[in-house]
């Protein structure tokens, strides 16, 4: 009895001991003192259990059909496998949730949290910052849903590193947003043939970024209920680029543009355009709100509404920008009292 006591009391100090240790990881429950003494036990269909704590270095992670879940309080801190990112992931249908990184810089200039190499990836709760990179996939990455996550002053090389740059059949960011891109990046750069950003905020704010969006193959491009904001320190005019590279062309079915029921700040001093495009089949630009002047606007106010200034609008003066959740409460006010260019 003595001895079944002793048993469960060193077995119970054991768990807490792991429990405290930062960096402890569990693999189908599983226990490891850290991820890289992990790596060799995910296989195909693991589940990757990260505990709170820094994590100083990264992981190359070849299996399929895993997920890997954070607790709150995980930090990828300067981390890097494969001189690519802090998570390289080679297998197809892989989740991650709920993970920080920072400071992830590669010598090729574009170091990211996650560099996908697989099909399929679902990216849930990613807090990315002060990095090169987020998320990158490299060759055609199926489909790829990125949501409840937010990307903050990355970029690096003059254009060369983005928030995201995917070539996918689809990409899905959702409830989402992407600030302060820096160093003439993209908010969103895509190769993809189809990408839908839904009730998400894309914003330059104080960085020097190129364009929030760059959709450089043309494909079908959709953006719903969402809030988008041109900088006054932004390097390029346009807000959106639709296959601009000189060397692209056409590979799609599809190739379209639909802004619908967004609210759209127009904040640089200089020349802003919403959208600069070759070669789209179709265009559709219905139900927005335009806050602040842009070249050509008799090009795009058809079914919208738009306002020459913040004041003209009565919404509070640049950096304000609403969360998303009070959207919709903005753009009905602002349809209230505000005094419209094209009412």
């Amino acid at each position: 009895m003595e001895f079944a006591k002793k048993g469960f009391l060193y077995l119970a100090l054991s768990v807490l001991a792991f429990n405290a240790s930062a960096n402890g990881v569990l693999v189908d429950g599983k226990p490891f003192a850290s991820l890289k003494s992990a790596i060799s036990s995910i296989k195909d269909g693991s589940r990757i259990y990260l505990e709170a704590g820094v994590y100083t270095e990264g992981a190359y992670i070849k299996a399929s059909n895993i997920a890997i879940l954070g607790e709150p309080g995980v930090v990828f801190d300067g981390a890097l496998a494969d001189g690519k990112a802090a998570l390289v992931l080679t297998g197809d249908n892989v989740e991650v949730e709920s993970v920080e990184c920072a400071n992830i810089t590669a010598p090729a200039g574009n170091g990211a949290c996650i560099r996908f190499e697989g099909a399929n990836l679902v990216a849930r709760d990613i807090h990315v910052h002060d990095c090169e990179s987020g998320i990158m996939t490299a060759g055609d990455a199926g489909k790829v849903e990125v949501s409840y996550s937010r990307f903050e002053r990355l970029g690096n090389r003059n254009g060369y590193a983005h928030a995201l740059y995917i070539k996918a059949d689809e990409l899905h960011f959702r409830y989402s947003s992407i600030l302060s891109t820096k160093m003439q990046g993209s908010g969103i750069k895509s190769r993809s043939k189809k990408v839908i950003i839904e009730n998400s905020i894309i914003a330059a704010l104080d960085g020097v970024d190129s364009r929030l969006i760059d959709m450089a193959n043309y494909g079908e491009l959709i953006i719903r209920d969402s809030i988008l904001q041109q900088g006054n320190n932004s390097s390029n005019s346009q807000l959106i680029a639709y296959g601009l590279e000189k060397r692209i062309k056409q590979e799609f079915e599809i190739n379209k543009i639909v802004i619908k029921d967004n609210l759209i700040f127009f904040d640089r001093r200089q020349a802003n355009v919403l959208v600069r495009s070759r070669l789209e089949d179709e265009r559709i630009i219905s139900g927005n709100v335009f806050v602040g002047d842009f070249n050509n606007p008799n090009e795009f106010v058809e079914g919208n509404l738009w306002y020459m200034s913040r004041a003209k609008a009565h919404v509070t003066s640049a950096p304000y920008l609403p969360q998303i959740h009070e959207k919709q409460i903005v753009m009905d006010r602002i349809r209230i009292i505000g005094e419209a260019q094209n009412d």
